[in-house]
């Protein structure tokens, strides 16, 4: 049987059809085997191109009470950003900590729900940040930013949005359980991670 070119062209949709729910299939294992692997599209806010995020439309100030709408982190630059967004411009102070931790308080600003308080793990991005926590306390929002080791960083206004801009590392970051080269500090990927040395 001899087939033309539009025979051809149905052929490959058919097998393309059949393929779907297979890829399908494959990724709804993935996300049940790891539901810390993510796919599709990026939902929350990103300052200048979405400002609002899925159900934060009618998100106000309630009072005197700012409300913090969004804790995010931002691969810019070689360090690494995290940005706040609240619903009118913070007022904030430093506070002193850890060395390893920069550390936020806005007065008068509580956090929108217990979603936005959930640890923002940047571990695996090669920039001076590893972790972002938000938690309120009273009538105090504070974020706490763990780093890699101790950097310097830009803190600016914008607006509704806090920016805290990274100078990056002066090691090179490793993904955490990452074996490490003793020579450039860098990831051996084919190598497995040493044992722990036996009590």
């Amino acid at each position: 049987m001899k087939f033309g070119p539009l025979s051809a062209i149905l052929l490959a949709a058919a097998a393309l059809v059949g393929a779907v729910p297979a890829a399908l299939a494959a990724d709804e294992t993935a996300q049940r085997e790891n539901p810390r692997l993510r796919t599709g599209p990026y939902l929350g806010v990103q300052p200048g191109l979405k400002d609002i995020a899925p159900g934060k439309v009618d998100v106000k100030s309630r009072g005197a009470l700012r409300v913090l709408t969004w804790v995010g982190f931002q691969m810019q630059g070689a360090g690494g950003r995290v940005f706040l967004q609240t619903t009118e411009p913070a007022i904030y102070n430093i506070v002193a900590s850890d060395p390893g931790e920069v550390v936020l308080e806005l007065t008068d600003t509580r956090i929108q729900t217990s979603n936005d308080t959930r640890r923002l793990d940047t571990s695996w991005f090669p920039t001076a940040v590893v972790s972002v926590d938000a938690r309120t306390q009273k009538n105090l929002a504070r974020v706490t930013v763990k780093l890699r080791e101790v950097v310097g960083y830009d803190l600016r206004q914008e607006g509704n949005y806090l920016f805290l801009d990274f100078r990056p590392p002066t090691q090179v970051p490793v993904a955490p359980g990452g074996p490490v080269s003793t020579e450039t500090g860098a990831a051996r990927p084919s190598e497995p991670a040493p044992a722990a040395p036996a009590p």
